[in-house]
């Protein structure tokens, strides 16, 4: 696993490094296009077999799943909260996949709100294939497969 610093990098030989370098790219541009609303570049960043669940939408114990999925909480989850915005602090990755930590901001309702969540995701053939998000680091490394 490696940590990964939201800075300009020197371009890497290693082929994991490569890869895991591709997973930063790819986690913050699926973050910029949610910030954006632009629902057609996210669904062209993941993957059309794509699992995850909405810590938004955990009470209702919703999984979401395919292209279809992602519409559906773009519409139930995105839509209704218009200002909320992402911003990745930090991501460790691994050749799969990685966690980051978010810092979550906006409004709903006149209420600004304000958390640090932690992302865990899955990457296969280039696309964002799983994510999830979690409370703590602990259990997004464990859902990452990453804490050993």
């Amino acid at each position: 696993m490696e940590a990964v610093a939201l800075a300009a990098r020197e371009p890497e030989r290693d082929t994991s490094r490569a890869m895991s370098q591709e997973n930063v790219e790819l986690v913050q541009a699926t973050h910029a296009a949610v910030n954006r609303r632009d629902l057609d570049a996210l669904l062209a960043l993941v993957h059309p077999e794509v699992e995850f669940q909405s810590l938004i939408a955990e009470a209702e114990g919703r999984h979401y799943r395919g292209h279809a999925g992602v519409r559906e909480w773009w519409e139930s989850v995105i839509e209704s909260l218009g200002g909320m915005h992402s911003e990745i602090e930090h991501i460790e990755t691994s050749e799969d996949g990685g966690i980051c930590r978010v810092r979550l901001t906006g409004e709903v309702e006149g209420v600004g709100l304000s958390q640090t969540v932690w992302q865990a995701f899955r990457v296969r053939d280039g696309a964002t294939v799983w994510w999830c998000f979690y409370r703590t680091e602990a259990e997004a490394l464990e859902a990452a497969r990453l804490s050993e």
